[in-house]
């Protein structure tokens, strides 16, 4: 089961540089998802991980395909909200694509639409969806079981929980702030690294 950590917005660019070169050992994928910061700092942060030998094919940038193509990053994660699939795949054929999608009809869609992955959430109560319910897992299971793309899911995720998502045909797991807000982001990292390597999730057909 695959790691994805994801960043929050919280921090400057050069704390959040430091802070993702000593989680990275720990990760598969990266999603840089900073509302706030300009694309100018988009490209500062993703320069400065180039200077720390940083491995930026783990990289994902979030929404901005600007900045993807200006930074020579393949990867984004397009929102709901974002860029439709066809638009990206039209304008820029050498970037992946993944699609955020909160249900089994969104999951298909996006699957149709050649999506290369799919983000499911929030699965658990998280505080940055403070008031809203969870969406659990038998939504999950539906989309696991209905729709062959490779699946990661996100929202409040914790190490404990990952005993019980093993079951279900996912690719990975995503995780912002109990990486990010911990007193020690590498050594959560390592934690959830640990979790999802003790258990061998379902392999997908």
């Amino acid at each position: 089961m695959e790691l994805i950590a994801v960043t929050n917005g919280r921090y400057s660019v050069d704390m959040l540089s430091r802070m993702m070169v000593e989680v990275e050992p720990f990760v598969d994928h990266f999603i840089i998802r900073e509302r706030t910061k300009s694309a100018i700092e988009y490209v500062k942060l993703i320069d400065q991980l180039n200077t720390e030998n940083f491995n930026n094919e783990k990289l994902m940038i979030n929404d901005r395909v600007d900045v993807a193509v200006v930074a020579g990053i393949n990867k984004v994660q397009l929102p709901a909200h974002g860029l439709r699939l066809e638009q990206v795949q039209s304008f820029f054929p050498h970037i992946q694509a993944g699609r955020s999608i909160h249900s089994l009809e969104e999951a298909v869609e996006a699957h149709r639409s050649g999506a290369n992955w799919l983000l499911y959430g929030h699965v658990y109560e998280t505080d940055c969806k403070k008031g809203q319910p969870a969406r659990g897992v038998e939504e999950l299971k539906k989309i696991a079981e209905q729709v062959p793309s490779d699946i990661y899911v996100i929202g409040g995720i914790k190490p404990r929980h990952v005993e019980e998502l093993r079951n279900i045909r996912i690719k990975g797991i995503a995780v912002m702030s109990s990486i990010f807000d911990h007193a020690d982001p590498a050594r959560a990292a390592e934690e959830y690294r640990n979790a999802c390597r003790s258990y061998h999730s379902v392999e997908r057909d």
